[in-house]
């Protein structure tokens, strides 16, 4: 055999001989599979999907109600002991009305003490008769008994980048664990505090809302999520889940694409939605079968949340940007 020809022999066994040793020696990096109740999906295209078609229910009158200069913007909302309790973001004050709408109370200031706000988004009740307000612009839950009095404070974190992101909807479990949610596309999923304030999450790929009724916390979310350089939503598919031992469990699966804004589950177990995709408070049945919406609501500025109450017999959607509040009044 040539010379030549012996050294190309050499450097090929040469080289073959590194390859194998650096694929040996090297170590494997673990895959960790993240165990998850929402997988990540890949974007598509909504066009391509398919929806289904409204069932309007006319046993509902609709009404925009004008709360005029009682509240600048309404966020959260609760009806509790014949008062309605709305939060207003922009006056960063809790607004007690009674049942016709008119003023009884008015709570808090801007601030960062006792009583005082930030662009609070929130507010729930738990089975004692306290009240959960979500200061979100002081990153704080503040508890007040059920004079309305100052109990304490639990701070959190929104652990994502963007400043823009907070959480909107707050629930209150059995075992006096908070849980907030909102479309936090920096790092979804669901914020926990307990009773001693210390905070966990549940690392899913969540974005949506929670409600909490009877010490149970209910989660649906919006869409689906997907993500390319960060991490997306669309309408897609959405699950009601319930909330146990920190991790989601689903329930039933809801009708495609009804982008659930905000939620509530009656006495009957039915689960009444404010839909994006109806522009309407919309009913599904306990197993997630459509069963009706009502009148679409008017064409008013709305943001890509909403709240949610029921009150005697009219269902409340507060749209998070003016003083007014959409009512659904059941016809007698």
């Amino acid at each position: 055999m040539k010379k030549k020809n012996i050294l190309a022999v050499l450097i090929l066994l040469t080289f073959f001989a590194v390859v194998v040793s650096f694929l040996v020696d090297k170590p494997q990096k673990k895959i960790e599979k993240k165990e998850t109740t929402l997988p990540l999906i890949k974007p598509r295209d909504p066009e391509s999907e398919k929806y289904i078609d409204t069932v309007d229910n006319k046993d509902y009158e609709l009404n925009v109600v004008d709360l005029g200069d009682k509240v600048k913007r309404g966020e959260g909302l609760l009806f509790k002991d014949g008062s309605l309790y709305v939060v207003d973001s922009k006056n960063n004050q809790l607004v007690i009305l009674d049942e016709n709408y008119e003023l009884k109370e008015k709570i808090g200031k801007t601030g960062n003490s006792a009583l005082e706000f930030q662009h609070p988004t929130g507010i729930t009740s738990d089975e004692d008769g306290n009240f959960y307000i979500l200061d979100s612009g002081n990153k704080r839950v503040q508890i007040l008994d059920s004079e309305l009095k100052f109990v304490k404070e639990m701070k959190f974190k929104v652990m994502s980048d963007d400043p823009n992101e907070i959480y909107e909807h707050i629930g209150i479990g059995k075992d006096n664990n908070i849980y907030l949610s909102g479309e936090i596309l920096g790092s979804p999923g669901i914020a926990i505090l307990n009773d001693k304030g210390i905070q966990s999450k549940i690392d899913d790929y969540f974005s949506g809302s929670v409600f909490s009724t009877g010490g149970k916390v209910y989660a649906i979310n919006f869409g689906d999520m997907f993500k390319e350089i960060g991490y997306g939503s669309q309408n897609g598919r959405n699950f009601l889940m319930e909330i146990k031992n920190e991790k989601l469990n689903k329930i039933a699966e809801l009708p495609y694409g009804i982008g659930t804004l905000s939620f509530l589950i009656n006495n009957e177990g039915e689960i009444i939605v404010d839909s994006s995709l109806f522009s309407a408070a919309t009913f599904v049945g306990k197993k997630g079968n459509y069963l009706f919406s009502l009148k679409k609501y008017p064409d008013i500025p709305q943001q890509r949340t909403s709240h949610i109450c029921s009150m005697e017999d009219s269902i409340l959607i507060s749209n998070s940007i003016n003083n007014q509040l959409i009512s659904y009044t059941l016809k007698r």
